[in-house]
């Protein structure tokens, strides 16, 4: 019987064995000498990095410098104003400073601006545009004044006194009690800590009308927004909405309207705008006296003109 031979797989010689300095070549009886390939890639990496620091150092004498910046003077700040908060110089470098982050630190720190753009231009010119908020509110919450974006509702500073809200054209509003005035917030509406009386049997009304703050408190941003669509929002300087029973607002000259509740506040306003301009035709308005119109009842409306009629502080100077 025949053997079969099978061939037997030839032994693969590790790399070293083939490669290394003292292996011989196949068929030959001298040695083979190698170079050392482990000091080449350490070689290749020293010349990239000489090249990546002579690139650098290169760069770095010819980046773009800020050559000029420029902005526009606003309705509350000023572009000297501006240009002193954004930080930026001639002669600094272009891309020292990224714009969107600048942006964000020149609307924190100028608070009445609505939207900022800080753009670069190839020549090395550096242009601050922005927009302001076009109508804000003040108010005066735990001895403090705030100033009040009129259309987010988010109170965006901290003003010295009420003369100072109103040198920004800020009106007056005047919020209830349970309002918690944060800057960097949207105003809302809290529960109050309150202590109940146990010989006081209207308590449970209380409660029941003080147990959705936000709910209860609505009225307060539904009478800004009526009032704003009337025809005496442009001679508004301020609003007491403290008490929902008993609204009214102050306009220019020392005109006080009491409201009263939010039914048909639309038609209150219209009638009390109606009434004045009677008067105004009529001379019934002396210039300069304090003048009270109660529109609280459509049906009977209460005007008078005297020195005894009462201004709130903040409507004094308006």
């Amino acid at each position: 019987m025949k053997k079969i031979r099978i061939p037997r797989r030839p032994k693969r010689l590790p790399f070293k064995a083939k490669f290394a300095r003292d292996a011989r070549p196949f068929g030959s009886g001298e040695r083979y000498t190698s170079p050392d390939l482990g000091s080449i890639p350490l070689l290749l990496l020293c010349m990239l990095g000489v090249v990546i620091l002579t690139a650098a150092v290169m760069l770095l004498g010819k980046l773009p410098k800020v050559t000029a910046v420029s902005a526009e003077d606003g309705t509350y700040y000023t572009a000297a104003a501006v240009l002193a908060h954004a930080g930026i110089e001639a002669g600094d470098e272009m891309l020292g400073f990224d714009g969107f982050a600048k942006a964000k630190e020149l609307k924190k720190s100028l608070p009445l601006m609505d939207k900022v753009k800080i753009r670069k231009h190839l020549n090395g010119a550096v242009t601050i545009s922005f927009t302001e908020v076009e109508s804000l509110y003040y108010t005066c919450h735990n001895q403090n004044y705030y100033i009040i974006n009129a259309e987010t509702h988010e109170v965006l500073s901290v003003a010295g006194d009420a003369a100072e809200a109103r040198r920004v054209g800020a009106v007056y509003l005047g919020l209830p009690e349970c309002t918690r005035v944060r800057v960097g917030e949207e105003l809302t509406f809290i529960n109050l800590p309150y202590a109940p009386e146990t010989d006081a049997p209207e308590i449970s009304t209380f409660e029941l009308e003080t147990y959705e703050p936000e709910r209860e408190n609505a009225y307060v941003f539904e009478f800004v927004e009526i009032l704003m669509k009337s025809s005496v929002a442009e001679r508004v300087v301020g609003m007491e909405l403290g008490d929902r029973y008993d609204l009214w607002l102050v306009l220019r000259g020392g005109i006080r309207i009491r409201v009263g509740t939010m039914d048909e506040l639309e038609r209150k306003l219209t009638l009390a705008d109606r009434s004045l301009k009677d008067k105004a035709a009529s001379g019934g308005i002396p210039a300069g006296m304090p003048t009270l119109v109660d529109v609280s009842d459509p049906a009977r409306i209460i005007h008078r003109s005297s020195p005894d009629v009462e201004l709130p502080f903040w409507a004094l100077n308006g």
